[in-house]
């Protein structure tokens, strides 16, 4: 019997199948907000992150209890109620443990579950983390009934429970659903982009060092799986499934890459096409000027793009990049992994005669200028982290008063790496041009 392949492509991971995304975890159980809405194209790992999250806060010890909430399928607001009740019964367990009855929330409306909830969790010194997986869903909902949508919101900004709601960009168009304008949604909420993983969690994937047994990867094959994908969590699975070969019950290896390897099968090419109809006209303008330049510097941009005002185009230049629409490597931009760009070469006259955008670019640009804003505070604020540990750990180093130096060495050089990564992330990020609040804010 050989090794079977132990990279999982198009499903939900958690556990030991889970690698990185440390730092967004963190923050998402540790910022002081009540809603935050991660933003991810497709196969990003929104729903991993989110299992992940309920894996991790699943434990007596945690002042958080979590609950998974997944809309896909809901049509009103019935429909809602009725799978958050199914949601909590399935985890019956962990909540009759902490003296609330289940039974009892049958046939109640969704914000009278959660008010619920948070007094009997709150009784216990606990809080609720919902976690909330295809929000977009609620487009639909808050455009034939606003009032309850409107109250949902009001119960996702209740200080006594965190609420993570992850969507693609596209639930922006449920603020013009709201009933009142001066309340749309997605105000008060903060706003967390999730894109790629970072080299040592995406190297850590591609050997599978958190499986039973390992896959064997050449250096520089793995500098062209990280390069050709962009550490995309799912291309970087379904490339490596393709290159994986076993070569006993317990081993395997990647063989070389060969150019149908990073072709994009039917599957892939109707994910990038639903991406890009996300995108907003200015957006794919700028895709397209990219795709059209195989890369290019900020100074072609701009020219491409004129009259267009230089600063809007790096805003948005931006955004693709979080998003993983583009890149920027050696102070060029190219698009974002080679399997899109592919796929963008060979439809790029279809995609040149536009169509009408479902999102609008100055709605988009605001989100963007709040998404900045958060990146910057949460990087710094991830910089002055890393350096008091590293501060810690240099001083023990000094005095030789550590247990296992080499374990503190080691620490050492993983923080100093990190520091460099958040450092150079905080370079990449284009200046701003008025100050703004730390999340989409209340009118």
């Amino acid at each position: 019997m050989m090794m079977r392949v132990p990279y999982i492509a198009g499903r939900w991971v958690r556990g030991r199948d889970h690698y990185g995304r440390r730092r967004p975890i963190n923050h998402l159980l540790n910022v002081d907000a009540p809603a935050i809405w991660i933003v991810g194209t497709r196969r990003m790992g929104k729903t991993s992150l989110l299992r992940q999250i309920e894996l991790e806060t699943d434990r007596l010890d945690s002042d958080m209890v979590p609950l998974f909430w997944d809309l896909q399928g809901c049509e009103s607001f019935d429909d809602l109620s009725y799978e958050l009740f199914l949601a909590l019964e399935d985890v019956a367990d962990r909540f009759h443990a902490l003296g609330v009855d289940v039974e009892s929330m049958e046939n109640k409306d969704a914000v009278a579950i959660l008010r619920r909830l948070n007094r009997a969790l709150s009784e216990r010194n606990k809080r609720l983390i919902v976690l909330i997986d295809e929000a977009e869903t609620l487009i639909n909902i808050g455009r034939q009934d606003p009032k309850w949508v409107g109250r949902l919101r009001a119960g996702f900004n209740d200080n006594r429970q965190r609420t993570v709601v992850t969507s693609t960009k596209l639930l922006s168009l449920l603020n013009d659903t709201s009933e009142s304008k001066d309340m749309p949604f997605l105000y008060g909420f903060s706003m967390v982009n999730l894109w790629s993983l970072d080299p040592g969690a995406s190297m850590a994937l591609v050997r599978q060092t958190q499986n039973q047994y390992s896959v064997n990867v050449d250096d520089l094959l793995m500098e062209q799986i990280l390069t050709n994908t962009n550490r995309h969590p799912y291309l970087l699975q379904y490339l490596c499934q393709r290159l994986f070969v076993a070569d006993s019950e317990c081993s395997g290896y990647l063989r070389p890459i060969e150019e149908h390897d990073l072709k994009a099968n039917h599957l892939l090419s109707g994910f990038f096409d639903i991406d890009f109809q996300h995108l907003t006209q200015l957006e794919r303008r700028i895709m397209l000027a990219v795709g059209s330049m195989t890369v290019a510097t900020d100074h072609d941009l701009i020219q491409a793009m004129a009259p267009e005002s230089p600063d809007r185009i790096r805003l948005f230049a931006y955004g693709l990049d979080k998003l993983g629409y583009l890149r920027k490597t050696f102070g060029q931009w190219a698009l974002g992994n080679e399997y899109l760009r592919g796929w963008l070469e060979g439809n790029f006259d279809r995609l040149s005669q536009g169509g009408k955008a479902l999102l609008d670019d100055n709605n988009i640009e605001i989100l963007l200028q709040i998404g900045r804003q958060n990146e910057l505070t949460y990087l710094h604020q991830e910089v002055l982290r890393l350096q008091t540990r590293l501060r810690t750990l240099l001083t023990q180093q000094v005095n030789g008063n550590a247990n296992d130096m080499r374990t503190v060495n080691r620490e050492i050089h993983q923080l100093q790496n990190a520091l460099k990564m958040v450092k150079q992330e905080i370079s990449l990020i284009p200046p701003e041009e008025s100050s703004l609040t730390h999340s989409i804010p209340e009118k």
